[in-house]
């Protein structure tokens, strides 16, 4: 888990860097604790969803 994380760290660094965003050093833990947070449930929102899984989800007549 450990590694995983200094992945997630180092990709967030990569894409802090490339968008010019300086987090300070005091608080780029929790910074990189919620961007890891976003991204699994990013990952979670993009999952695919069957009308079983989900029977309250349908599209309105029309829509």
């Amino acid at each position: 888990m450990a590694s995983e994380g200094g992945a997630v760290a180092e990709e967030f660094d990569v894409l802090a860097g490339r968008l010019g965003i300086e987090v300070p050093a005091d608080l780029k833990d929790g910074v990189v604790r919620g961007y890891a947070g976003l991204r699994a449930m990013t990952e979670l929102l993009r999952e695919v969803r069957t009308d079983t899984a989900a029977p309250e989800v349908r599209e309105a007549p029309g829509a």
